[in-house]
């Protein structure tokens, strides 16, 4: 498995001092590790954008250049997209495997008492909670990672996203080796961000194979992003069709005959 990616050719690039890191926080990956121990130990709170260090603080697609004078970072839940920002945008994500995030979920939304869900993450167990959460919250729940990326639920929109315009792809897993490679390509002051057991160790003893089977099925779009980063080499690519593009492919195939004859083709 890699560990991580960075994009070399963006690198010199994103040293400058006009860029702007942009970090889209898919729930339970490592993202406010993300905010507080890396973006702002090295710009420093008041140069990072977000709903925690600015007042009355705008959504992604509503910036402009002039709300983000003077900041060097963005970070939040939001799904990256262009927003027509005229300086160099590069962005950073975090990628969990689905099984894993959403035991993350579970435990952490049990804990947590203001959560929509708290209540019945504190009735239920983790399967019978995942399908009634996710039935009824799909996009927190279901497709996040990719719709973080690229905004949207298409793994293979979102490689090409990582391929053309990310500056590197952590996983929750080796967050620290990202961190330390970050660090040394755009020569930051030494961050050390602890590491952490592996999630199927961590895990493993409470993810059943209905539990596991329900989650991927629901994310396969997210389970094909990580695992072509994962085990792939850049430029990544998907090793087959997704039930997505599988499904886009079959719908291209059925209107072939009528585009073929509105056109005029025989």
């Amino acid at each position: 498995m890699n560990p991580y990616f960075l994009n070399s050719i963006l690198v010199p690039a994103a040293r400058d001092t006009s860029a702007l890191i942009v970090h889209p926080h898919t729930q339970r990956t490592g993202g406010n590790t993300i905010r507080r121990k890396v973006l702002e130990s090295v710009y420093g709170r008041s140069r990072v954008y977000n709903d925690f260090n600015v007042g009355q603080a705008k959504k992604w697609p509503d910036l402009s250049d002039a709300d983000l004078d003077g900041f060097r970072a963005f970070t939040g839940h939001f799904d990256f997209r262009d927003n027509g920002l005229k300086r160099p945008v590069f962005p950073i994500a975090v990628l969990r495997h689905p099984v894993y995030r959403a035991v993350s979920l579970y435990h952490f939304i049990r804990k947590k008492d203001t959560h929509r869900h708290h209540a019945l993450a504190l009735a239920c167990g983790m399967e019978e909670f995942y399908r009634r959460a996710s039935a009824e919250t799909p996009s927190y729940f279901r497709e996040l990672q990719c719709r973080r990326i690229c905004s949207h639920p298409d793994a293979r929109m979102a490689l090409e996203f990582i391929n053309t315009r990310y500056l590197g792809v952590a996983f929750t897993e080796h967050l620290d080796q990202f961190v330390s490679a970050l660090c040394t390509a755009l020569e930051w002051q030494k961050i050390t961000v602890e590491s952490m057991p592996p999630d199927a160790e961590r895990y493993d003893a409470e993810v059943t194979p209905s539990f596991r089977a329900l989650v991927l099925e629901q994310n396969a779009e997210d389970l094909a992003l990580y695992e072509a980063v994962a085990n792939g080499t850049a430029p990544f690519a998907l090793s087959g069709a997704t039930p997505r593009t599988g499904f886009l492919q079959r719908t291209k195939n059925a209107l072939r005959p009528t585009v073929r004859k509105l056109r005029g083709i025989r």
